[in-house]
């Protein structure tokens, strides 16, 4: 068995993850310790020291945890959705789908309140958005849409896609989540397919 799914270990990483966002309710992590880490997952400072080599790594490792985590509650297969536009097969193309997206921030919402709050070296909003970059280039590989094929406009597009995503998840959040996952999901792919066309694009990469 994989150490990574050791129960132990998955427990161990699941008691930290918590504990972290616990503690940034209240500080930043320039001012957290060990010890008040440990403590408050009722973990030892041995075992702490078992998976990560210090405080710094501990805190990277685990946002990026999170951006994962995200990901993969979002991400599905997009076959059924781009099948109007192009045939392509299972498991080839995966799409962010904004309803799973934004119900899993909602049901992880003071979760995701802190971390959008982070700046600096553990900005969270960052690695969300270099994910989304990542995700979008193997989605357009997969539906052969080459680097030579993607133009400025298309370059322009999609950050404006994703800053625009990222600046409606924030804000969303700050709000206390006043909208519904489907209305707020339903209302952004309405804006991002405005005077969509039949060719697949950036946009298709975002779905319902």
């Amino acid at each position: 068995m994989s150490s990574e799914l050791d129960p132990r270990i998955m427990k161990t990483k699941r008691q930290l993850k918590v504990a972290l966002i616990k503690l940034l309710t209240s500080q930043s992590t320039q001012s957290l310790s060990i010890q008040q880490i440990t403590e408050t997952a009722e973990i030892t400072r041995g075992t702490f020291y078992l998976h990560y080599r210090d405080k710094q790594d501990f805190i990277q490792t685990i946002i990026n945890d999170f951006v994962v985590d995200l990901f993969q509650s979002a991400l599905i297969d997009g076959k059924e959705s781009l099948e109007p536009k192009i045939q392509i097969s299972e498991h080839v193309a995966y799409v962010f789908s904004l309803e799973k997206g934004f119900k899993y921030m909602a049901d992880n919402y003071q979760t995701f309140i802190v971390l959008f709050g982070l700046t600096g070296k553990n900005n969270f909003a960052m690695k969300v958005e270099l994910a989304f970059r990542k995700h979008l280039q193997l989605f357009l590989k997969a539906v052969n849409l080459t680097e030579s094929q993607q133009t400025a406009h298309l370059k322009l597009k999609a950050d404006f896609i994703i800053t625009g995503l990222l600046g409606t998840m924030k804000n969303w959040l700050a709000e206390g989540i006043i909208y519904s996952p489907h209305f707020i999901s339903r209302s952004t792919y309405n804006f991002i397919h405005e005077k969509d066309n039949e060719t697949v694009s950036i946009s298709d990469f975002f779905f319902e």
